[in-house]
């Protein structure tokens, strides 16, 4: 490379370090607003505060776990740079248009156009059909039978490694291993859920409120056009719980649940999404 070249090169490369601190710090910022304002439209008077401690802990376990697979896909292992990655790109899902989360990890995940695409695309399938599994599984067992039929769908990954694998790095230990850790991912979520409404209302139809969790969040993950799923979760939610749950029981449960997953992402962006320095950053990946 010539000398007037690498200058250029130089000066960027020194200030990637600031950037990826910048990139970071705005990362939080984005986050610690969404937060203020879910917070700001909750009712925290008649909860049973202590519950909430414990979902808090299955929803980071629930953050952690998304993570992974996105790192199981992308890298074929976890680790720590690629889930990094994801927690800091997954906070773009905020600004309207809800693309821009999976569009920015097109961008970083490396490797040839069709790899990129169906990297991104398998990581919403598998996030979806575990979410769906997981819904129609409480749904079912709470008195809705015909939701059983869902509970088949993290079969889709794995019927598609068979068109993928020859033509991009999605094979089938990759997207098992993905499946795998995406239903305990939401098996957490599911569980984080039901004691959210649990401390707004009692112990009152685990089942269907881990169905209806699971299932409103396939709901706004296909909602595109609502930023995370904003509004759209949230009715989804209560409208499932209508018959069986107070509708201001329900509404409050999913805000909740809104705020106790937002402290989650938090802790985890500070915590695992903080930038690594460029050698660990390259050894991670």
């Amino acid at each position: 490379m010539s000398a007037t070249l690498r200058r250029p090169h130089e000066r960027v490369a020194a200030l990637m370090p600031a950037l990826r601190v910048a990139r970071f710090v705005l990362a939080v910022g984005f986050v610690a607003v969404m937060l203020v304002v879910a917070v700001r439209t909750v009712r925290f008077g008649a909860l049973t505060w202590w519950l909430l401690v414990p979902a808090l802990a299955a929803a980071v376990v629930w953050w952690v776990l998304l993570a992974r697979g996105w790192a199981i896909l992308a890298g074929g292992r976890p680790s720590r740079g690629d889930m990094g990655t994801w927690c800091r790109t997954q906070v773009f899902r905020y600004l309207p248009g809800g693309i821009w989360a999976p569009t920015s990890r097109l961008a970083v995940v490396g490797g040839s156009a069709i790899d990129r695409v169906a990297t991104v695309a398998a990581e919403n399938l598998v996030s979806l059909c575990a979410a769906l599994a997981l819904g129609g599984a409480g749904l079912a067992a709470g008195g809705r039978p015909v939701w059983a039929a869902v509970v088949l769908a993290p079969l889709f990954p794995l019927a598609g490694a068979r068109l993928a694998r020859s033509r991009t790095r999605l094979d089938n230990p990759r997207l098992r291993q993905a499946t795998a850790n995406g239903l305990l991912a939401f098996t957490a979520y599911v569980a984080a859920a039901v004691l959210v409404q649990a401390a707004v209302s009692g112990w009152h139809e685990p089942f269907l409120v881990a169905g209806a969790a699971g299932v409103a969040w396939a709901a706004g993950l296909v909602v595109v056009f609502a930023p995370s799923g904003l509004g759209a979760r949230e009715l989804a939610y209560a409208g499932l719980l209508a018959a069986s749950f107070p509708h201001a029981e329900a509404a409050t449960a999913a805000v909740v649940l809104r705020v106790v997953t937002i402290v989650a992402e938090l802790l985890i962006l500070m915590t695992v999404g903080r930038p690594l320095p460029a050698a660990g950053e390259a050894a991670g990946r």
